[in-house]
């Protein structure tokens, strides 16, 4: 019974990151209020406010057959992806650590690293108003259930290492490498993770970085969000009893 509440919170927290994901952004940049201002959700491309029925996590997406039953425009499959992913993580998360305070940071750590994850991808930004706080949380997490002194270290060399290398490419070349953002996110894993993980992370997400490059047939010099991948190689991280018999 526990589980299937679990879910159910899972699902409707990954309706209100999809607000949170297309806003914040946009309340960032500038281009929008809501965020300050909060509004009821609504289509993005009519404005048309979303009634009772179309807030119903996936089933409205399959009930309206992936599109705005106002202005029949589709709806990216973001949204009901999102909601998946909050709802696996919720499960997984409670059925492993139970009920508490310790499942309760955990939980804020997957739903944030999702909102950073998508938000990257669509816009090539991790926000600070979601990377500062995961940071601090991670080394609250490590004091009370695992070891504060590696994810200070980890912490550390996280930021510094990316910032080694934006330095470095930018004095070779010319011109910036990646985002400030993702030596946070850098940061805040290793934070999390401690000072072990990072090495595995740094190599997963390279790699994984050279895939997505070849796949989506990028141009070298194109930028692209570099936080997914370190996003994906600290869930490898997670779900591999062996990690570096990954790569």
């Amino acid at each position: 019974m526990i589980l299937f509440f679990t879910l159910v919170f899972g699902l409707l927290f990954g309706s209100f990151l999809n607000v949170v994901i297309s806003r914040l952004p946009l309340s960032i940049q500038g281009e929008d209020i809501s965020i300050n201002h909060p509004r009821r959700s609504f289509c993005p491309n009519c404005k048309h406010t979303l009634g009772a029925m179309d807030l119903i996590p996936i089933l409205s997406f399959i009930w309206a057959k992936a599109k705005c039953r106002y202005c029949q425009k589709s709806i990216s499959l973001r949204y009901p992806l999102v909601e998946i992913s909050t709802a696996l993580a919720s499960v997984l998360i409670v059925s492993q650590f139970s009920v508490g305070i310790q499942s309760g940071l955990l939980l804020l750590f997957a739903y944030m690293l999702i909102a950073l994850f998508v938000i990257d991808l669509e816009r090539q930004l991790l926000p600070d108003i979601l990377t500062l706080p995961l940071l601090w949380l991670g080394l609250i997490y490590q004091m009370y259930y695992a070891d504060l002194q590696s994810g200070v270290i980890g912490a550390i060399a996280g930021y510094l290492f990316l910032w080694s290398i934006y330095w470095l490419f930018k004095l070779i070349r010319h011109k910036e490498g990646m985002g400030y953002g993702d030596f946070k996110l850098l940061a805040v894993l290793g934070a999390w993770f401690g000072w072990q993980a990072l090495a595995f992370i740094v190599l997963a997400s390279s790699i994984l970085g050279i895939i997505w490059q070849i796949i989506s047939k990028r141009n070298k010099n194109q930028p692209f969000a570099f936080g997914p991948m370190l996003i994906l190689a600290a869930l490898f991280y997670v779900l591999s009893p062996q990690p570096m018999l990954l790569l």
